[in-house]
């Protein structure tokens, strides 16, 4: 064990006295926090003293929080970074026609899609753009679609503007307004308060079509066949 002079053990004694902290008669004299504490453990401090200490301690506190929350953060950011640039390829599959761009299409179909032998038609309908958007996209790289036989519906609550609706998803679809059906205003939420300000209705993409349909369903459930 490391032996230290009388007069450092005097210093740090009488550092204590003035009310320095365990941390500041460490740095000025060199020793540990721990053999600090042992030191000066009995010297009774004024209650001036022990407010000034206290007050330290809640800056020094915040000011450790503030520097672990932005190390929390630096880590998140490259943690985020390092998963994009992962995974940002995959985005590629929806602009290209492949075996396996058919596979997800027919995915998102069985997941948001009307199934055979319920519906004799396709109908894929979802609140968020960016799904109806890839569908779309997969559908019309992979599939013979006639655009001209695509039609929309929206459905919304009831103190919505249909018409703005309209025009929102018919920039998201690329589907001509002239090809959307009547909007459903849902009359069940008239005279309620939306908590969603940004909810744009529900958009349902249809094709009259149940050969198209059926081969979406068919093609998502053959994941069902994969063996253990």
């Amino acid at each position: 064990m490391k032996r230290f002079s009388s007069e450092v053990i005097d210093n740090a004694v009488k550092l204590r006295k003035r009310g320095r902290s365990l941390a500041e008669i460490s740095r000025i004299t060199g020793i540990s926090k721990n053999t600090a504490y042992h030191w000066v453990s009995d010297v009774a401090l004024t209650p001036l003293q022990k407010e000034r200490l206290h007050k330290k301690e809640i800056r020094c506190g915040k000011k450790g929080l503030r520097k672990a929350h932005k190390i929390k953060r630096a880590k998140k950011i490259k943690w985020e970074q390092e998963l994009i640039y992962r995974t940002k390829r995959y985005g590629k599959i929806v602009n290209k026609k492949s075996a396996f761009a058919k596979l997800l299409c027919g995915v998102l179909y069985l997941c948001e899609g009307a199934k055979y032998p319920s519906s004799k038609q396709m109908i894929f309908g979802s609140t968020d753009p960016g799904l109806i958007k890839t569908f779309l996209c997969l559908l019309r790289n992979n599939f013979p679609i006639d655009e001209k036989r695509i039609r929309c519906r929206i459905m919304h609550r009831y103190d919505q503007d249909g018409k703005q609706l309209n025009r929102y998803w018919a920039r998201i679809t690329q589907i001509p307004l002239r090809q959307f059906y009547k909007n459903y205003g849902d009359r069940r939420t008239k005279g309620l308060v939306t908590k969603k300000p940004d909810y744009k209705g529900i958009c349902a993409v249809q094709y009259n079509s149940v050969n198209l349909q059926y081969e979406l369903q068919l093609i998502g459930e053959s994941l069902y066949l994969v063996k253990d």
